[in-house]
């Protein structure tokens, strides 16, 4: 007989979960806010490992995940996923070869001709130059990964769903021993609000905030990011269609309450791309404000069984990696039921 799962949660981690598993299971997904409404909408979204511990499991899962967003890139343009090139910068950090450096299809340190060049003073802005002079670029690496644009992503993994029969209830969950009589396995993809749903006190969240601009013939093709940026992250990363320019990671942080100006972005981002000081400040934007559902101590992906008898798989805590370490974390999930 098919087993009866539900997976709670309707976000990024929840779709993938519940189309991995339809390949096997009869499945419902439950959750109180779909599409738009979701955290992962509002996820930057380019394939990488971050505010996760970077352990053997995890480089596994995010080796699974790039993999499978080249061929969705590859076989489904429609899916809004595509391939950029990009370029971080680091200040402060010691220079290091990240662990998952050999799993993106590119990877390359910048030369010493290229630290020069972010370092030159012209580029500074708005009397930046001091600011900068004290905390030179030391080091960064150029990237090629996936991105995706979220809102495109999420709509193209709901169809996907339907197509193995996925069934969708909205429902607001408060515990899921409430599900017991229903399915014989829970799936937990509840994101941060595993915090309040399972008493999860692990959590940290971060809180994050940028805007998005619409692209133009010249707006950039290339992201760049400098989290060490001694004003605040910048960052500037074109995707389907809208250029996003940020932004920020405010640790401790669960409001959604909008403090970034664009004045100060533009101060930072536009110092390496001219296009956010010109083009992208005459044009209407959007600001998003979102929490990365960070857990200190790692993503929680394990079993348990409920006093009722049903098995529960959780499967959250991905920090600012669940768009990268989704399909992975999904075929760990199926091979956790069995």
């Amino acid at each position: 007989m098919t087993k009866s799962i539900c997976v709670v949660g309707a976000g990024v981690v929840g779709l993938t979960t519940a189309i991995v598993l339809a390949s096997r299971y009869e499945v419902q997904i439950i959750a109180d806010k779909f599409g738009a409404d979701t955290d992962s909408v509002k996820a930057t979204a380019v394939w990488h490992v971050y505010l996760v511990p970077e352990t053997a499991e995890v480089l596994e899962w995010s080796s699974v995940t790039l993999q499978r967003l080249l061929d969705i890139s590859r076989l489904y343009p429609e899916s809004g996923v595509e391939i950029i090139r990009g370029v971080e910068l680091f200040r402060s950090q010691r220079r290091h070869v990240p662990a998952w450096s050999h799993i993106p299809p590119e990877f390359a340190f910048l030369t010493d001709d290229e630290l020069r060049r972010f370092n030159e003073p012209e580029r500074a802005l708005h009397g930046s130059i001091s600011s900068l002079s004290n905390a030179p670029v030391k080091w960064g690496y150029r990237l090629k990964a996936p991105a995706a644009k979220m809102s495109s992503y999420l709509n193209w993994l709901v169809e996907q769903a339907e197509k193995r029969n996925v069934q969708f209830r909205r429902q607001h969950v408060e515990r899921l021993a409430d599900l017991s009589c229903q399915h014989e396995i829970v799936v937990n993809c509840t994101g941060l609000g595993a915090a309040t749903l399972v008493n999860d006190e692990a959590f940290e969240p971060y809180k994050g905030q940028y805007f998005v601009v619409a692209s133009n013939d010249g707006s950039p093709i290339e992201y760049i990011g400098d989290d060490d940026h001694p004003d605040g992250m910048a960052y500037v990363i074109p995707r389907g269609g809208e250029v996003m320019i940020g932004g920020s990671a405010e640790a401790g942080l669960n409001d959604l309450v909008e403090t970034i100006k664009w004045s100060d972005v533009v101060a930072r981002a536009g110092r390496y791309v001219p296009w956010v000081r010109h083009s992208a400040s005459e044009r209407p934007r959007q600001l998003v404000v979102g929490v990365r559902p960070v857990r200190p101590s790692g993503i929680r992906l394990e079993r348990e069984m409920l006093e009722t008898g049903t098995c529960v798989v959780h499967n959250y805590g991905h920090g600012g990696s669940g768009f990268s370490l989704s399909w992975g974390c999904a075929n760990a999930v199926s091979a956790l039921i069995g």
